[in-house]
């Protein structure tokens, strides 16, 4: 046990030492790095502690190996490590009200991104997807209707952070319909008797309008359930 301690540390210090040979180095994508034997030599450490910490580089998207180059620094792909861990059932209800609230920020704060590059295209395939949703209660789509949805609108936003930031949100809608009964569809009802509740329709509405303020306040009363549940459970 304590030999497999300290191999897995020994592991820790010698990955962050290659990210700060990297950093030294000033090496950007595309650069070479040394070979395993050369690592070997530069940390005094064995053959087998490089390779596991080269391993998890890979795995990272830090670095790659490339026939005939060897292994060299890569771009890492944007926010990779976090979409191989969102899995819904590993996350707590306060970690799901943290993206919950992320979400809310994010689609109110891109309204003028989509309005800026939105085309009549675009609009057109924002009706189509509508024109295929079916209601199930009141606001209540399929995660797959939902999702496509609102996919659709971060990538008339035109930004590839932002589209990645997207794909981050599904444990959100998967807990969101996998509690509707227990917890939206209770605040659906509330919010249908009060304000109303702002639909995929009422939002289309407000773009084709060009009608970039009202959109953002519709789309922060879409997102009000989410709101509510932040709050109050």
């Amino acid at each position: 046990m304590k030999s497999k301690l300290a191999i897995t540390t020994l592991t820790d210090q010698v990955e962050e030492s290659i990210i700060e040979y990297i950093r030294a180095n000033n090496l950007t994508p595309g650069d070479p790095l040394p070979n395993e034997k050369e690592f070997v030599e530069m940390f005094s450490v064995g053959r087998n502690v490089v390779r596991e910490a080269l391993s998890r580089l890979r795995m990272l998207g830090i670095i790659e190996s490339r026939t005939k180059r060897g292994i060299i620094v890569k771009e890492p792909p944007l926010l990779n490590g976090f979409k191989k861990v969102l899995d819904p059932q590993l996350l707590s209800v306060p970690s799901i009200k943290e993206l919950m609230g992320m979400r809310i920020a994010l689609e109110v704060g891109i309204a003028e991104f989509l309005f800026t590059n939105v085309t009549a295209k675009d609009v057109a395939e924002l009706e189509q997807i509508i024109s295929r949703q079916q209601a199930i209660g009141v606001n209540n789509l399929s995660i797959e209707d939902e999702m496509q949805f609102h996919k659709k609108i971060y990538e008339v936003a035109g930004n590839d952070f932002i589209l990645h930031f997207y794909e981050l949100m599904q444990p959100v809608f998967v807990f969101a319909k996998h509690n509707y009964e227990s917890y939206f569809e209770p605040i659906n009802k509330k919010l249908q008797e009060s304000d109303g509740v702002v639909t995929h329709s009422d939002l289309l509405q407000t773009i084709k309008d060009g009608d970039k303020n009202l959109y953002q306040e519709k789309i922060r009363r879409h997102l009000r359930p989410y709101w509510e549940f932040f709050y109050n459970y």
